[in-house]
């Protein structure tokens, strides 16, 4: 390890190290979470959306067959694919809402209550 790369060392939280100078970055670079690459859109947002709903219909395919297995129906299966794929398209939906309130272009309005300026809806002096 060089020098170099120790002095652009970050901590886990994302903050510079104690010491470093004042203009250093705060954010490292690298890995987003989920929620950024559905909001940032584009295949890796497509990619994303994606797996939410499949994950969601094989965790809840899963517990629909554990039932299905439990009470000798057929059908709960069916139901829980169901149940997973509209929990995956619901949680994208909170993503993308959520990408729309930080939005500079929006300046945090939400477009279905224009009354309303977002989180910051304190009146300014």
């Amino acid at each position: 390890m060089s020098t170099d790369d120790r002095d652009d060392a970050r901590r886990p939280d994302g903050f510079p190290p104690p010491g470093a100078p004042e203009g250093a970055p705060a954010d490292p670079p690298g890995l987003r979470t989920a929620g950024e690459l559905v909001e940032g859109g584009g295949l890796s947002g497509g990619l994303t959306t994606l797996l939410y709903v499949v994950i969601g219909m094989g965790f809840w395919s899963l517990v629909g067959w554990g039932a299905d297995r439990v009470l000798g129906t057929r059908w709960i299966v069916v139901l829980g694919a169901c149940i997973g794929a509209a929990s995956g398209i619901y949680v994208v939906y909170l993503h993308m809402q959520e990408g729309l309130r930080r939005s500079p272009t929006s300046d945090g309005a939400d477009p279905h209550n224009p009354h309303q300026s977002g989180p910051d809806s304190a009146p300014r002096p």
